[in-house]
Parts: structure tokens; C-alpha cells; sequence
């Protein structure tokens, strides 16, 4: 995993749109409905997992001045 201050670049918006999504599911609903909205999305599992059980290492804001 990344550390923190170090992630990585989204591999592109239709990802970068989908997690976002489940992120703000996971705020409301929980963590299981998230997970299957990423998995019908076709976000991979391991990615689901990593992203919903980390929640410290969530993206707090687009750092881009212009966003995709």
C-alpha cells in the first residue's frame, strides 16, 4: 500500500468516479452496499477491499486545478 502523502495517480475518471461513489455509500449506507456497488461496477475486489477498508487513506479533495 502507498503511504500516505505518496498515492498514486487514478487510472482514469470512469475509476476515479466509481470509488468516489462508494466512498460517499460507505459514509451513508455502509461498508457492504459500497462494495457491492464497486463490484457491479467493475472495480476489481482487491481494489474494493483496499479502498473501503482504509479510510485514512481516502482522497480528501481533487488536487488537479482542472479536473478531468
Amino acid at each position: 500500500m502507498a503511504e500516505r502523502g505518496k498515492t498514486r495517480a487514478r487510472a482514469d475518471g470512469f475509476t476515479a468516479a466509481r470509488v468516489d461513489e462508494a466512498i460517499r455509500i460507505a459514509d451513508t449506507d455502509g461498508v457492504n452496499p459500497a462494495l457491492e456497488y464497486m463490484e457491479e461496477a467493475g472495480i476489481p475486489r482487491w481494489t474494493a477491499l483496499r479502498v473501503l477498508c482504509s479510510p485514512l487513506m481516502h482522497r480528501r479533495r481533487e488536487r488537479r486545478s482542472n479536473p478531468r
